[in-house]
């Protein structure tokens, strides 16, 4: 029921829209009242359409030429001409020329020209041109121009060219750049120069220069130079950033200046290293190191022999590079290794935690050797008797099963 009512509306709506009287381009007239059931059963008859009204009731519906103050409408108000005022309907408000000043409406709000003020509606708000001021809306707020101004839209929110002014919408934002910023409860979309924050649920996307902070539940995407940070639960990608990352995993294509922090992190131009290393504990190490030199990931494998049994183990680490000439640089890093005895795998607590401080001697641009002192922790809730540590300082277990050892150690080694 209800929604052939709503079509019924719609229909009515569009008839007294497009009606063809007679006298299309004659003079408009100004008068100061008019009330009407449904046009033309008004005190302006046939002729509403070229009047333009200061206080205007329509009961139903009305059509007239312009308004120069303020109308209400149960159901709607459909302007031929201009507005310039306040308009008041159940329905909708429907103007097929400029407008300014005050639209509300219980369902739609709809403009053909530039339209200067505000606009709320209980489902939407339309503009076919360029608007300035505020627009809210229930379900969505579209401009197919410029937008100097505000939208707010429990769904979406969309300007089809640059705007000067915030988006705030319960789904999405579409614009083709922005001044003020997007705030949206699942993703935003722009295609321009921002200057502002994009703000999602799920995902930014801009797709031009942008000077701000993407901040996304899963995925931040710029294509163009970010001048700013971007924040994700799980990816982020800029072409060109000065600034700083944090993600899950990170790409740049190019890191003017600033910092990538991630689990994996990779920059285009950034650090990327092999590394063939020997410690203490697992005499062969293979490592690939990804990032900034400020700040990498670390991917490695290693193993050894002792006592007649096989120890290898995967590992995950950071670390930094802290120059000291152009010869030599201090590095610091943290690594993680999960080590398995006599077997592919191991369902057990068996943490190799390392840290390490070497001194760096680059020999050329591609190709360096280590040296430097190491400290180990090892957390294991396997059997206590196992001979994969070489030799401790400490050695506890606690009341949860769980044994820590520390000893101290080395790493040596070359990257290229």
């Amino acid at each position: 029921m209800k929604a052939q009512v709503k079509i019924l509306l719609g229909l009515s709506i569009v008839f007294l829209t497009n009606m063809g009287w007679a006298q299309e381009n004659a003079e408009q007239k100004v008068r100061d009242f008019q009330l009407t059931f449904i046009t033309p059963l008004g005190t302006n008859g046939v002729e509403s359409k070229n009047i333009t009204n200061k206080f205007s009731i329509n009961i139903l519906a009305g059509y007239s030429g312009g308004l120069k103050g303020a109308e209400f409408g149960g159901i709607a108000n459909i302007i031929k001409g201009d507005m310039d005022g306040a308009q008041f309907a159940g329905y909708a408000n429907i103007n097929r020329g400029m407008g300014r000043g005050f639209q509300g409406s219980g369902f739609l709000n709809f403009n053909q020209k530039e339209f200067k003020g505000a606009q709320f509606a209980g489902y939407a708000n339309v503009i076919l041109s360029d608007a300035k001021g505020f627009q809210g809306a229930g379900f969505a707020n579209v401009v197919t121009g410029k937008l100097k101004g505000q939208q707010f839209a429990g769904f979406a929110n969309v300007v089809t060219d640059s705007m000067k002014g915030f988006q705030g919408a319960g789904f999405a934002n579409y614009s083709k750049g922005t001044s003020l910023g997007q705030l949206a409860g699942f993703v935003n979309f722009n295609f321009g120069e921002i200057k502002g924050p994009q703000i999602a649920g799920f995902s930014n996307i801009n797709d031009g220069n942008m000077k701000g902070v993407q901040l996304a539940g899963f995925t931040n995407i710029n294509t163009n130079r970010l001048q700013g940070a971007q924040i994700s639960g799980f990816f982020n990608y800029a072409k060109k950033l000065k600034g700083f990352q944090l993600g899950v995993f990170n790409y740049i294509d190019s890191l003017e200046s600033g910092a990538t922090v991630g689990i994996i992190s990779y920059v285009k131009n950034g650090y990327h290293k092999f590394e063939l290393s020997g410690n203490e504990s697992l005499y062969g190490v293979l490592s690939y190191k990804t990032g900034t030199r400020s700040f990498y990931n670390i991917l490695a494998v290693g193993a050894s022999t002792r006592n007649d049994i096989i120890y290898w183990g995967w590992g995950y680490g950071i670390g930094t590079i802290i120059p000291i000439s152009s010869k030599l640089d201090l590095n610091l890093e943290g690594t993680c290794f999960q080590i398995n005895e006599d077997k592919w795998d191991n369902n057990h607590i068996n943490l190799l935690n390392k840290v390490n401080l070497s001194l760096l001697i680059n020999v050329t641009d591609g190709f360096s050797i280590f040296v430097g002192p190491t400290w180990n922790v090892m957390v294991s809730d396997i059997d206590q008797n196992s001979k994969f540590v070489p030799w401790h300082t400490f050695n506890k277990t606690y009341d949860n099963d769980i044994n820590v050892k520390m000893f101290p150690g080395f790493n040596v080694g070359m990257r290229f």
